[in-house]
């Protein structure tokens, strides 16, 4: 979020010392890194998803929650100590952008495996799904992710009404997306069950992150000048 403690004279905006300036390959060795940020929290969160208030605790793994991000958890056993710490050091010194958000890297996250669930059930079952389905459903889950990144753009300028109505629009997608998986049908009652379900925890666990945030960007309306009003 932008500071709100922030001041600047009217014509100094060249006159920022510390303004990074990087190559375009330097650039996209941070977008790998913020790719490997979401495949992470990905990972950590398939194997705790079943367990009581799993998503707090993803986020302690991903050092969210702590002042020190832990670089031998049992989570990053695949990372090399030297690899961990690379990666540390890479976040600490590289320029601050919205791509390693919590929001934006939960919700990348999730809706990968939303899309990749939904690309493997069209591949393997085309004779149960119409093409009309197939849209409406991949176009939900878009404009959800959409609207998501346009609410955390909003926030980081600190205009917490306009992130309310973006993420507003990700939950009424979210809910066309509930609505239109139950018209999804398969010959075998188990696998379409399995199917839903692992579905539902995602979406379900996607809407409380929307909800926790909309909940704090309306408290912190409260606390401006007519920010009572609607």
């Amino acid at each position: 979020m932008s500071d709100p403690n922030f001041e600047h004279s009217e014509g100094n905006w060249d006159e920022f010392p510390n303004e990074p300036s990087w190559s375009e390959y330097q650039w996209r060795k941070y977008l790998k890194g913020s790719d490997r940020d979401t495949a992470r929290f990905l990972s950590i969160y398939n194997s705790l998803k079943d367990q009581p208030n799993h998503l707090d605790e993803v986020a302690v793994h991903m050092g969210w929650d702590a002042e020190d991000i832990s670089l031998t958890d049992e989570f990053s056993s695949s990372e090399s100590t030297e690899e961990a710490e690379a990666r540390f050091e890479e976040n600490e010194n590289a320029p601050y952008t919205l791509h390693r958000h919590p929001v934006i890297v939960v919700t990348r996250a999730l809706y990968r495996y939303l899309h990749q669930s939904w690309e493997h059930y069209m591949v393997h079952n085309q004779s149960y799904v119409s093409p009309q389905l197939c849209w409406n459903y991949a176009n939900s889950l878009h404009q959800a992710e959409m609207n998501v990144l346009l609410s955390i753009q909003a926030l980081d300028l600190g205009d917490f009404g306009l992130t309310i109505c973006h993420l507003k629009n990700s939950l009424g997608a979210l809910n066309q997306t509930l609505a239109l998986l139950n018209q999804v049908t398969h010959p075998n009652p188990e696998f379409l069950a399995a199917f839903r379900s692992e579905i539902h925890i995602r979406l379900f666990d996607l809407r409380e992150v929307w909800i926790r945030v909309m909940s704090d960007c309306r408290t912190e309306c409260k606390r401006r000048p007519g920010g009572d009003q609607d």
